[in-house]
This record gives structure tokens, C-alpha cells and sequence, in this order.
């Protein structure tokens, strides 16, 4: 009797095989089908969004990306403002004063004890013909700071590509487990309808139908927390992009080919040499570069500076009968002259500034090797990350794939009553684990390729 059973649910289970009923069989068309349906049907109206749509609006709306926006604005102004060095400076001086007492008049020379009443006018002009080379250098200076600054926008732009590919991922993740969880659940009432037929033929005892109601229940149970993940999931990608806190979204389904997902990718030398023209080590060698300009402005204030000066002035006084136009005319004075300031002695504080100007320099360039060997790491693990992540996915699909067709044996035995339903329920759970950490495994596998493909210089889209 018993090698009957065996023989019946041996050809049951190759008849489900070519049926392809079994809503564990990993089909990811029928599951971005069904998650489809589901978002068209709980976010009617709603915005669908891509991960281009959700990168390009995080370009514009997330705060770390503004803040470097500003900070690479700033530097653009102050190296107009640099530049602007090179323009003379003009200043225009009006003064009105009364005066009681004994004074001099600067009017007419004269002695006098009244009450008196001057203006006076004055236009200065000033030219740095030779200030040390300090300008050029604080050109220049300025020059490298907008570099770092934009490329420091680059790297934050790229860091929160990368958050925003995760987030965008584990939204597909816990809509994919959801998705599961209900085929899970649908299967295992119609299972719970098979056993009930079975039980009340006498084939099957009460006991095994009261073991899968308790399973139904803890699938629900299991959907319940699925639902939840999917909402917190869609909630930080919200966040991190910069979605209002009172908008809610929902993301396209994407087909991820497994033909992809592949060891042998691409070589790791290739990854590193890619790495080199990332915006995080151009950054550091512009500030390499911002120190030592910054050194030749300090260096500047040893040499002399030489100015070409210019005034035109004018004055009137109430002691004076001419009118007052006449004595605007009459008073005008106008000057021409070079000047020259030699730097001698300032209490050593060109000395200490020069030291510290260099020590800024050694700092810059200690970081640039910091950064550059980072990077190099970071490159390396994720190299040797992604291909452990590929291999650990390809064993977890041979695990279940076994584990599948055991509880797809296992499952047409409980119909016949070859077992009962507590022993079904630890395949059952055995099923379930390795589901989970099949489904992981290939979002975490994919993530890591993406990142690969980041160093590379390749778009974050898929």
C-alpha cells in the first residue's frame, strides 16, 4: 500500500512539473505580472515612478545634493570676486562740518575765532601695479577650490545615486517577498481545501487539517509583515530622494535576468583603473592644488607692493565771499603719485603663516593618498563582494530548486495521506527560508554589479 502511495505521488509531482502550477517555481514574468496588477490596483492614480524619474528628482529636491549645490555656487562668486582683484578701486568722500571756536580755516590759511562752515569733496583712485603676484595666486587659488567644489557635488550626487539604486531595490525586494508571501498563502488554501476533502474521507485526521489552518494563519500573518516592509521600503526611497513626507509612491517592476548575474563579470583591473577618474580623487588632487596656491598668496606678503594712485578734491568754506560753485572751481586740487610699501619686520607672522601654509600643503597631499587608497579599497571589495554575492546566488538556486521539487513531493504525499501535516509544515518552512534567501541574494547580487558598473563610469539604470 505504501509503495502505492509513492508511485501516486511520484507521477503527480512530474504532472504538476509540465503543468507549471506550483506558484514556488521561480517565474519572474508571472511575478512582475502580479505585482504589476497589484500596483494598478492599490495606487490607481498614482505615480508610477522609475529609478530615472526617482534619480533625476533627487537631483534637484534631496538636501545633501542642494548643499553642495550652494557650496559649488559659492566658489564660482568667489572666483569672480578673485579676478575682480585686477580692477582698480575708486572711492568718492563728501564731508560737511561747522565748527566753533578757534581754528584754522583749511580754506583760506587764515586765523579765525567764528563760527565756520566747510565742504569738502574728494575722488581716489587706486591701481595695484605689483602686489606680489598675490592676485594671480588667489586666482588660482579660487580656480582649484570651484574644482573641488564641483567635483565634491559630483561625489555627493554619486553617493546618493547609489542610496537611491539600494532604496529603489529594496522596494522591488519586499514588493517581490509580498508578492510571494500571497502565491504562498493562495497555494496553501487551496492545499488547506484538499486536505479537508481528504479528512472528511477518513483519509486524512482532523489533526492534520487543524495543522494547516494554523499554517494559513502564519502565512497571513507573514503577509501582514510583507506589506509593512514594502511600505517602509517605499518610504525611505521617498525620503531619500526628497519626496514630501505627506506624498506616497510606488515604483515599476523590474525584470532582473539571472544571465547577468555572473562571476565572472569583468576583471578587476579594469575596475581599478576605472576608479582613478572618479570625482572623489579629482576633489582631493584640487585641493592638493588649492594648498599650494594657497601658500603663494601667503608667500606674497614678503614681496612689496607697488600702487598708482590718483586724487581729485575740492573744498568750500563760508569764509570765503565767492559763491559757492566758483569756489568748487577755484579749490580744485588733483594728485598723481606711485606708492610703494616694503614689507620689514611684522613680528614674525609671515614666517608662522608660511609654516602653516606648508604644513596645509603636506595635509592636502596625506589626504589625496587617503582618498586614492580608499577608493582602491573600495574598489577591491566590491569586486571580490559581487562575486561572492553571484556564487552564493547560484548555489541558493541549485538549493531551491531541490528544496522545491521535495516540497512539491511533499505536498501530493499529504493529499494521499502518506504524511501527515505536521511533517509537511517543516518542508513547508524549509521552503520558505530558502525563498527568502533566494530572493535576498539576487537583489544583494545585483546591487553589487550596479556598483561595479558605477565604478566603471556607467549609469545607474536598469
Amino acid at each position: 500500500m505504501h509503495s502505492l502511495l509513492l508511485l501516486l505521488a511520484t507521477c503527480s509531482v512530474q504532472v504538476i512539473g509540465k503543468l507549471r502550477l506550483s506558484v514556488f517555481k521561480w517565474q519572474k514574468a508571472s511575478w512582475g505580472a502580479f505585482v504589476f496588477c497589484l500596483l494598478c490596483h492599490t495606487a490607481s492614480g498614482q505615480k508610477i515612478w522609475t529609478l530615472e524619474e526617482c534619480l533625476a528628482f533627487a537631483q534637484t529636491h534631496n538636501l545633501q545634493i542642494q548643499q553642495a549645490t550652494l557650496f559649488q555656487d559659492k566658489s564660482r562668486v568667489q572666483l569672480h570676486a578673485a579676478k575682480n582683484f585686477f580692477l582698480p578701486t575708486v572711492n568718492a568722500r563728501v564731508r560737511s562740518a561747522g565748527n566753533w571756536g578757534f581754528l584754522i580755516d583749511p580754506s583760506t590759511n587764515e586765523l579765525s575765532n567764528q563760527f565756520n562752515f566747510g565742504n569738502q569733496a574728494a575722488l581716489n583712485f587706486n591701481l595695484n601695479l605689483f602686489d606680489g603676484f598675490a592676485s594671480s595666486s588667489q586666482v588660482k587659488l579660487r580656480r582649484q577650490q570651484m574644482a573641488a567644489a564641483t567635483y565634491g557635488h559630483q561625489t555627493s550626487s554619486n553617493a546618493i545615486s547609489l542610496d537611491i539604486v539600494y532604496a529603489f531595490l529594496q522596494v522591488l525586494l519586499s514588493q517581490e517577498q509580498l508578492a510571494n508571501s500571497k502565491l504562498r498563502a493562495a497555494y496553501l488554501v487551496e492545499q488547506q481545501r484538499k486536505v479537508r476533502m481528504q479528512a472528511e474521507k477518513g483519509i486524512l485526521s482532523k489533526r492534520d487539517l487543524l495543522s494547516l489552518q494554523s499554517q494559513v494563519a502564519a502565512e497571513d500573518l507573514l503577509t501582514v509583515y510583507a506589506e509593512n516592509n514594502v511600505e517602509q521600503a517605499l518610504f525611505t526611497l521617498s525620503q531619500v530622494i526628497g519626496l514630501p513626507i505627506t506624498e506616497t509612491m510606488a515604483v515599476k517592476p523590474v525584470e532582473i535576468s539571472d544571465q547577468e548575474l555572473t562571476p565572472d563579470l569583468m576583471s578587476e583591473e579594469v575596475l581599478t583603473v576605472a576608479a582613478t577618474v572618479l570625482p572623489d580623487l579629482k576633489a582631493a588632487q584640487a585641493r592638493v592644488e588649492a594648498a599650494h596656491y594657497a601658500w603663494q598668496v601667503g608667500r606674497a606678503t614678503y614681496k612689496p607692493v607697488l600702487a598708482l594712485t590718483a586724487q581729485l578734491a575740492t573744498r568750500t568754506s563760508n569764509y570765503k565771499t565767492e559763491r559757492f560753485e566758483n569756489q568748487i572751481l577755484d579749490n580744485l586740487n588733483r594728485r598723481v603719485g606711485l606708492s610703494l610699501n616694503v614689507p620689514l619686520f611684522s613680528r614674525f607672522q609671515m614666517q608662522s603663516t608660511d609654516q602653516l601654509a606648508k604644513l596645509d600643503i603636506e595635509a592636502a597631499r596625506l589626504s589625496y593618498q587617503q582618498v586614492n587608497q580608499e577608493l582602491n579599497g573600495k574598489v577591491r571589495s566590491a569586486f571580490l563582494n559581487y562575486r561572492a554575492a553571484a556564487k552564493k546566488y547560484q548555489a541558493l538556486q541549485l538549493q531551491y530548486g531541490v528544496i522545491g521539487e521535495e516540497h512539491r513531493y511533499a505536498a501530493k504525499m499529504l493529499e494521499l495521506g502518506g504524511i501527515d501535516a505536521v511533517e509537511y509544515s517543516i518542508t513547508r518552512s524549509r521552503l520558505i527560508t530558502a525563498q527568502s534567501e533566494l530572493v535576498q541574494a539576487k537583489y544583494d547580487c545585483f546591487f553589487k554589479q550596479q556598483m561595479l558598473n558605477f565604478y566603471q563610469g556607467k549609469p545607474l539604470a536598469f
